[in-house]
């Protein structure tokens, strides 16, 4: 999709608070220094993701600038240095950066935290070019609360099943898994019946985010959650343990070799190549699959629902397919407010979004009628039905948010590597996760 795919590194909030705090003596070094002239009157600085989005602004920016007046200077870094940097301004309260772009486990600390402002005053003055109202609803929903606004969807996604629908068919498994017994049965049958050529499944295995991502969909395909009612962790529940001894026995038996290694990338080509025959990852892995210039099964992928293991399986909710979106936001201390929330909804506007689905891979845009228009339909027909239906299902809360949430997920990512290292059981690690993260969030 581009350099920083969704899904693949989030949620590193607190640990970077520490950074951040050790990092404001050298602020002079930071980088974040060399935005400042872009915060004056009439000038906008955007930190922002490097992205296939990000690049469509910067192809079609002369246009807006020509058009109010307003300068813009958007600055990218990669994904894994953007929150670093991002909290390291914010702690110092500095107006460097009047806009930010990340995702919304990110922007709910944010928020918490008051280091960006509730849009709702704002939404008059980039009334031109876009509106609340105009924003597929399951990707606005991350970015409210408590009646605020307080971020403008840029892309998003949800995760679902790949599967290899001409593998099925030759070794005769009738159609997706609907049942997590039945997606164990179909990754057996396949590695079996093609002589261990081809892996059963290929998952993330990666520590923390990487396998804690779509290890979430499992989770609650069990029933489970990282919270009990009362909102305490609850992460070695029985459905817990339940989801973890049956994704690391999954792997174990039917994954690829060296699976317990693999990020975003290296799972997507394991699949892309022919090397698995079903996946769970990313919405945003579909235009990946049917390139035919890269890809080995393009026209020969399904795309389903996560199958779930409980047998009355909610349809909203608690559900185990993800709801992650990545969304600019306005800074508290910006001194240029208006002139930063004008970029914000031109940034995020029809004529950008159809833009960037025309020109670029985009099929995370965020507007409803560009999801739902005939350019993206053309480009995306394979898999458009399945994206829509699994973003109305998408769950907000799928991975912890807010400042307690890289905690919880590195913990959890340790967890799960030991399990599919075969270090402890799924009981152990997952009781051993407990035990700290209740000392850690007390």
């Amino acid at each position: 999709m581009n350099s920083t795919k969704p899904g693949r590194r989030l949620a590193r909030f607190t640990a970077v608070i520490g950074v951040a705090a050790l990092g404001i003596a050298m602020a002079g070094c930071s980088g974040s220094g060399d935005a400042g002239n872009g915060s004056g009157k009439g000038a906008v600085t955007v930190l922002a993701e490097d992205t296939s989005y990000t690049d469509n602004w910067k192809k079609l920016l002369p246009e807006f600038e020509k058009e109010t007046g307003i300068d813009v200077k958007i600055e990218t870094v990669p994904y894994s240095d953007q929150a670093s940097k991002i909290l390291l301004n914010f702690s110092q309260k500095s107006s460097a950066y009047d806009v930010v772009f990340t995702d919304n486990v990110y922007g709910t600390g944010y928020y918490q935290s008051k280091y960006i402002e509730d849009l709702s005053s704002y939404e008059k003055a980039g009334e031109k070019y876009n509106s609340f109202d105009q924003f597929y609803k399951p990707y606005l929903a991350p970015m409210t609360k408590d009646g605020a606004t307080f971020g403008l969807p840029v892309y998003g996604e949800s995760t679902w099943l790949m599967y290899r629908k001409d593998l099925f068919e030759q070794y005769g498994i009738d159609g997706a898994p609907k049942t997590m017994d039945e997606l164990l049965a179909d990754a057996k049958t396949i590695k079996e019946k093609s002589g261990g050529s081809i892996a059963g499944i290929t998952l993330r295995g990666a520590p923390g985010i990487q396998s804690v991502y779509p290890w979430s969909g499992f989770l609650r395909a069990f029933g489970g959650d990282y919270f009990d009612k009362s909102g305490k962790i609850d992460i070695n529940s029985d459905a817990a343990v339940k989801a973890a001894q049956f994704w690391g026995d999954l792997l174990k038996n039917y994954g690829p070799a060296g699976v317990g290694n693999f990020d975003w990338e290296q799972n997507r080509i394991a699949f892309t190549q022919g090397k698995a025959a079903m996946t769970i990852d990313a919405t945003a892995n579909g235009p990946y699959n049917e390139d035919a210039s890269a890809s080995t099964i393009a026209g020969k992928v399904g795309y389903a629902p996560i199958p779930y293991a409980i047998p009355d399986p909610p349809k909203s909710g608690n559900t185990d397919n993800s709801l992650n979106v990545h969304a600019l936001y306005l800074s508290s201390f910006s001194k240029n407010k208006d002139a930063a929330y004008k970029f914000m909804a031109w940034a995020t506007s029809k004529a950008v979004q159809e833009n960037a689905v025309k020109t670029t891979e985009a099929v995370g845009v965020t507007l409803t009628d560009v999801l739902e228009g005939a350019e993206y339909k053309q480009k995306y027909a394979p898999f458009q039905e399945a994206v829509l239906s699994q973003l109305k299902t998408g769950n907000v809360n799928y991975l912890p948010s807010g400042q307690d949430a890289n905690t919880i997920i590195t913990q959890v990512g340790q967890s799960l590597s030991q399990i599919l290292a075969g270090e402890q059981s799924a009981k152990q690690a997952l009781d051993a996760a407990q035990d700290t993260l209740k000392q850690q969030l007390k």
